[in-house]
């Protein structure tokens, strides 16, 4: 006997020693996981919240005299908030429907809109943070420059070019900086929530 067919033979007996699971264990397997990862998805959202509210307590932009802020600012947080507790009560939602589903389909459109969910999620975050990091660094550069009407007046093209340029800079730095964050809080559990589903559609074939 060579060493392939010994390392055959040694697999097979390996392989009648392993338990055999059924359709249903490994159903509910994939349903403890997928549920397990939206709860954490949920945890983690009301974490996020908390540390943004903790900040706009102690400690926000427009404490800054120095910034000189429009009041808009402050509205944009609070309606960015309110925003963010709905999505955290549609992660509750998506945590419960999967937790509670008893079919096999029922679980695979639960875990598609889950998914949905945490996308439009990260997309929402990271359209509001490029917004406000290019509205304000705009407003702060002309604010520096003597205020809109000393802006207009003595700007020239190359200033322009220049809000532009810093403004688009440092907005991708801050949109780049979220996404590396969300990549790893979320990105791991959305791997795991498609690998589940991908799985589920096997068992299904």
């Amino acid at each position: 006997m060579d060493e392939l067919d010994f390392l055959k033979k040694d697999w097979q007996e390996r392989e009648k020693e392993l338990p055999k699971l059924s359709y249903n264990d490994i159903y509910m397997m994939m349903w403890k996981k997928s549920s397990s990862s939206v709860k954490w998805i949920f945890y983690i959202s009301v974490i996020e919240l908390t540390f943004g509210v903790l900040m706009g307590i102690f400690y926000h932009p427009s404490f800054e005299k120095e910034l000189n802020l429009p009041p808009a600012y402050n509205y944009l947080t609070y309606a960015s908030i309110l925003v963010i507790i709905y999505f955290i009560i549609r992660f509750f939602r998506n945590y419960k429907r999967i937790s509670t589903t008893s079919s096999v389909k029922g679980l695979l459109e639960n875990i598609i809109k889950a998914r949905r969910t945490v996308r439009q999620y990260i997309i929402f975050n990271l359209s509001f943070a490029g917004i406000v990091s290019i509205g304000s660094i705009i407003y702060l550069y002309i604010q520096q420059s003597g205020g809109w009407n000393s802006f207009a007046a003595q700007a020239t093209p190359k200033d322009y070019l220049v809000i532009f340029v810093i403004s688009v800079l440092a907005t991708a730095i801050i949109i780049g900086f979220f996404l590396g964050i969300y990549y790893l809080l979320y990105g791991i559990l959305m791997r795991k929530l498609k690998r589940n589903y991908n799985e589920i559609k096997k068992m299904e074939l």
